[in-house]
């Protein structure tokens, strides 16, 4: 093969695979920015609907099964959405214990890591309690 031959399949090479990639981070990036806050988000009713057609689109529901089991699929996403609620406010506060109790072995420097490193998770975890303080 010569220099121009190789350097051509290089490319299309090259296109191929980095399509490919593109194509790859695009799909990632709506599936963590669309797709999981939908399914996931429970207290909005765009999410309700977003399950509710999901589970229609599965069991091929006709158009009056699906009107009985969407307020049982609403409220199930209501009753789940409570639950993670006191479960997240039990798991903060138990973990805040956790670390008082640490505390007083660390240094100065570690307390403060810790401290800063236990806010950034509690951050974490308050987005499933919208807006609440635990």
């Amino acid at each position: 093969m010569d220099r121009k031959t190789k350097f051509k399949a290089g490319c299309g090479l090259f296109a191929v695979f980095g399509a490919g990639f593109f194509c790859g981070a695009v799909a990632l990036f709506l599936f963590l920015v669309r797709i999981i806050p939908l399914s996931e988000g429970w207290r909005d009713e765009e999410s309700k609907e977003f399950v509710t057609e999901h589970l229609n689109k599965q069991l091929k529901l006709s158009q009056e099964q699906l009107q009985q089991v969407r307020p049982l699929i609403h409220a199930a996403l209501d009753e789940r959405y409570e639950r993670r609620k006191a479960y997240v406010k039990e798991d903060i506060a138990l973990t805040g214990a956790a670390l008082s109790k640490v505390l007083p072995i660390l240094t100065d420097a570690q307390k403060e890591k810790a401290k800063e490193v236990f806010q950034r998770w509690k951050k974490g975890k308050e987005r499933f309690l919208g807006g609440e303080e635990p």
